[in-house]
């Protein structure tokens, strides 16, 4: 291998969607690597620095065990992309063994050159970003529907929570302001800019255990949380089983948008919340426009979505490993 072109990445999932010239743009940022039978490619819990993009060979990817040995989730190969998780955030930690079956070629993209790319408004790096936000959306999806089946597999060995009923306390004297600008996804912003990020939405006051949208629901808004948390939960024996809860400065529904699906979990408000509701033609024109709000709120929407997959797998561990056992509170 010499240099990367572009075709070779538009046969990549993660790079099909890249216009030409973005592709042209990216592929001068790869470097070949190659790793010998039996190497770790990934290392679990190790500092996320960049993705590979398998050119030659296979990949076992797994999770270490406790006692020694790895759990096989998955085995990739050519042009399959692995460790993408290093492009959403700084001090990401691999989430898994990636171990090289037989020799391995792979074509390498540095995290820290991407994000230089990106604070610099790139197209290529733009798209990308975008691109991460739907795959990484996709699992989320995904994963929400594996603990749907382990749920209705065994309906009686979860017990769900009730359903309260709370009246708000409304506060007229609320400005955006104070709280916006402790938020993580308007932190970058102008005093200006995040005014009118705050003007493009609907301000919600609600209250405890106000549902925003059923399992199943039309995924045409987003919510930003502002104050208080919402969880997103599945329906479970006439009450709720919780997968996560959403806090201030974090996005909830975004998933199923970037993914195009409908609602695949209960929203619901574990306390009175203020919200900042988006329609889902707003929220695209923000996120799409190219500009530094846009970069900053797709680095959010990425690494919401990041935390949302990572509660998920929390979930999913705790079920398998609780499924055997006594009764457990959703």
């Amino acid at each position: 291998m010499s240099l990367l072109s572009a075709d070779h990445l538009a046969d990549a999932p993660l790079f099909a969607g890249l216009g030409e010239a973005e592709r042209a743009e990216l592929a001068d940022a790869f470097v070949p690597r190659h790793f010998a039978d039996g190497t770790a490619i990934l290392v679990q819990n190790e500092r996320a620095e960049g993705l590979f993009l398998i050119d030659q060979g296979r990949v076992d990817i797994g999770k270490r065990l406790p006692g020694g040995g790895l759990a096989l989730l998955a085995t990739v190969g050519p042009g399959e992309v692995i460790g993408d998780m290093a492009l959403i955030g700084r001090d990401l930690r691999r989430s898994a063994m990636g171990i090289a079956r037989g020799p391995v070629a792979t074509w390498y993209l540095p995290a820290d050159q991407f994000r230089a790319a990106l604070a610099r408004l790139r197209p290529a790096s733009l798209q990308l970003q975008a691109e991460l936000g739907r795959l990484i959306a996709g699992r989320v999806v995904a994963k929400a529907a594996d603990i749907a089946a382990l749920l209705v597999a065994e309906p009686d060995a979860f017990t769900p929570r009730p359903q309260r009923g709370l009246a708000p306390v409304i506060e007229e004297g609320f400005t955006p302001e104070a709280f916006l600008a402790k938020l993580p996804c308007c932190a970058a912003m102008t005093p200006a800019q995040r005014l009118a990020f705050w003007n493009a939405g609907e301000r919600i006051e609600a209250p405890a255990d106000a549902d925003l949208a059923p399992v199943g629901g039309a995924a045409d808004r987003v919510w930003l949380v502002v104050r208080g948390a919402v969880r997103s939960a599945l329906p479970h024996r006439g009450g709720i089983y919780q997968l996560t809860v959403t806090g201030p400065g974090q996005l909830v529904g975004i998933a199923a948008m970037l993914a195009g699906s409908t609602h695949d979990r209960l929203l619901r408000t574990s306390e009175q919340a203020t919200l900042l509701a988006f329609d889902r033609a707003t929220f695209a024109e923000m996120i799409e426009t190219g500009d530094a709000l846009s970069r900053e709120l797709g680095a959010s929407v990425n690494a919401d979505l990041v935390t949302a997959l990572d509660a998920l797998d929390q979930v999913e561990a705790r079920i398998l490993a609780m499924r055997r056992g006594h009764a457990v509170a959703a």
